[in-house]
């Protein structure tokens, strides 16, 4: 099987994570697996036999348009983006699967920009009826719902062969008996890095010298200014680790996910999420805490808990693992080249 997938940018989300998940599995087990992108700039390691082709395009706009007239000599079209998945439908004989890690209209404030993206998912899930991969379970029953989508599930997972506890002593002697509270830092209004900001603000006035914060991401320096504060930046997996290992608590107020990685690696790693509703796995589990999306005074109240009590922490420690581990990320790249086969298989497949 012949498979390329087109986005706009590869970079180091998530999203982009599990795109190189998958292409790396398929071209593994003997298919052929192309990566068509505009930026490339990830801390992710592509297998060397995928095939790297560069657009052209500065900007999403322009390559959606390029989606719209290219004829892509594959078996099938992976895109992550409802717009991209429908210019593609019809240059790509129609062999185009849209793989679902968000409900593409939560990306955006504007009443416009929202309907227009609705739209698409009409377009493309009701009338084309484009064969759809979501990443979770109520994501693929929220597209079933609105669109009656021709929709399969390949659950997100983490891989325990590369996150599992590994504190890094340095980190832990420089906390210097301070917790280290782990944040996000990210523009993007879905994540919630702006509540974060908020919520260690109201922390710092009766915690001030009971924690620190550390951030990976994008850079923040200067945010916590009356804080010890250890910015990362962008990591590796390796580093990523590292730090989730030797942090005590991974803070991730997020307000829309698909099926995040982060809090599943936090907790492979042996540290504790605090983090709300947006997060589907969430509730019910033990180490995790969980409130309303932008609950603010919430999810102040639960971290002061857990910051003035070590005991708490050392219990929601202990149960860490048992979360990760029903997250595979092996199966769910099976489960992922199963769905592909199931709808393309009988071209190009030996």
């Amino acid at each position: 099987m012949r498979a390329s997938f087109f986005r706009h940018s590869l970079l180091s989300r998530g999203g982009d994570k599990m795109v190189v998940a998958h292409a790396n599995h398929l071209v593994s087990k003997g298919h052929e697996v192309n990566i068509i992108t505009a930026l490339f700039d990830t801390v992710f390691i592509l297998d060397p036999r995928i095939k790297l082709i560069k657009l052209p395009s500065k900007n999403i706009l322009s390559t959606i348009m390029i989606a719209l007239k290219s004829k892509i000599g594959s078996d099938l079209v992976v895109a992550d983006i409802i717009p991209m998945a429908c210019f593609l439908f019809p240059q790509s004989r129609r062999r185009v699967v849209y793989y679902a890690q968000d409900y593409d209209e939560s990306y955006y404030t504007s009443v416009l920009l929202k309907g227009l993206v609705r739209s698409f998912y009409r377009i493309g899930l009701s009338l084309f009826r484009i064969p759809t991969i979501a990443v979770s379970r109520p994501l693929a029953d929220l597209l079933t719902k609105r669109f009656n989508a021709r929709v399969a599930v390949a659950e997100n997972g983490v891989d325990t062969g590369v996150f599992y506890p590994d504190p890094d002593q340095v980190l832990i002697t420089a906390k210097d008996g301070r917790r280290a509270l782990l944040l996000l830092s990210r523009s993007d209004h879905r994540k919630g890095f702006d509540i974060a900001q908020d919520v260690v603000k109201r922390l710092s006035v009766a915690h001030v010298d009971a924690f620190e914060v550390w951030t990976v991401g994008e850079p923040c320096d200067g945010l916590f200014p009356d804080i010890v504060h250890r910015d990362f930046g962008y990591v590796g997996e390796e580093r990523l680790r590292q730090v989730m290992s030797s942090a005590d608590i991974f803070f991730y107020p997020s307000r829309h996910e698909g099926f995040p990685l982060m809090p599943l690696e936090s907790l492979a790693c042996g540290c504790p999420v605090v983090t709300s509703d947006a997060v589907p796995y969430g509730r019910g589990e033990p180490s995790m805490k969980v409130t309303a999306i932008g609950d603010a005074d919430a999810m102040t109240t639960i971290l002061s808990e857990l910051l003035a009590a070590a005991g708490l922490l050392t219990e929601l420690r202990s149960s860490c693992s048992g979360v990760a581990a029903r997250y595979n990320i092996t199966e769910c790249k099976r489960q992922f080249e199963r769905l592909l086969v199931q709808n393309f298989g009988e071209v190009g497949c030996e």
